[in-house]
């Protein structure tokens, strides 16, 4: 998804720039944070989203409403819905990414910025409530409830800079996140490096064998991978099946070099032995990020 200028050239983003938001981020605390669940959206519409979402105004219940929009919408897409609205529920999920960068981004420096979202409601209020015979189905996240909260994403965003700067890894010219989960991570991501970022599924438990897309991403998908370091971000790793998968597509596309990362895994060991059979690099840890030379 195309949300940054285009860069003039490959090189590795400018040191100062790394620098600078490692200092915002470790500036930054993150022990004051609200936990919350689908049921606290109370929706079981996309137009009942757009009602909820205006009346909202804690931060934390707005990175809520954020997940409890792209994730139904995006699953939806997937599924092939939105008939004659289609369109419309394609560019929705475009306004809706575009604020979850801007927004998130903003809420990991430590500035959530309760206007910018009433503000981007405006345009998406209305795009949501043109969705009414779209499917709108939740499904459980890990972040706020299993093992991933706020504080864990933040530690996550700066050991990656972290790392970067020591010219452990890469800094990431793309970003793509395994959706829907890892959204929350991935947004945040994309704004900090200033980088554009495409979503590819593979969900076990929705019974997918193989990655799934948008098919209306898939040209974006493939431009923003080919000849460039792409980080594959999951939040939540078990057998590392999924990531690794998404890891595979990544590198279809013809990308420079891929790697995986996760906030939180229980299958580091396997991820290792997965991606090391493939050459590619990862780093990946509970809570942590570190690198894995292989």
């Amino acid at each position: 998804m195309k949300l940054f200028p285009r860069r003039t050239n490959t090189a590795q983003p400018d040191k100062r720039k790394i620098e600078a938001e490692l200092k915002t981020l470790s500036g930054t605390r993150m022990d004051g944070f609200r936990c919350y669940k689908e049921s606290d959206i109370g929706a079981i519409s996309f137009p009942d989203w757009a009602r909820f979402a205006g009346s909202v105004n804690d931060p934390d219940q707005i990175r809520n409403a954020i997940y409890y929009a792209f994730q139904p919408l995006y699953d939806a897409l997937v599924r092939g819905e939105g008939g004659s609205r289609r369109a419309g529920a394609v560019d929705a999920l475009s306004s809706l990414t575009r604020l979850g960068v801007k927004y998130l981004t903003g809420y990991y420096r430590g500035e959530p910025d309760v206007k910018l979202f009433r503000n981007e409601l405006e345009q998406i209020g209305p795009q949501m409530k043109q969705l009414s015979s779209v499917r709108y189905e939740t499904k459980f996240r890990n972040v706020d409830r299993n093992g991933i909260n706020p504080a864990g994403i933040h530690s996550f965003l700066r050991q990656l800079l972290e790392n970067a700067l020591d010219g452990k890894t890469k800094v990431p010219d793309y970003v793509i996140g395994c959706a829907c989960g890892s959204s929350e991570i991935v947004m945040p991501l994309s704004g900090i490096l200033e980088v554009d970022l495409g979503f590819i599924r593979r969900s076990h438990r929705r019974g997918d064998d193989d990655p799934v897309i948008v098919p209306e991403h898939k040209q974006g998908l493939r431009a923003g991978s080919e000849g460039k370091n792409v980080l594959c971000v999951e939040d939540y790793v078990c057998t590392a099946t999924s990531l690794s998968k998404v890891m595979e597509r990544a590198r279809s596309y013809g990308a420079a070099s891929v790697a995986g990362a996760s906030v939180n895994c229980t299958g580091s060991d396997r991820l290792r032995r997965i991606v090391g059979e493939r050459k590619l690099g990862v780093f990946i840890d509970s809570y942590l990020t570190k690198t894995c030379r292989l």
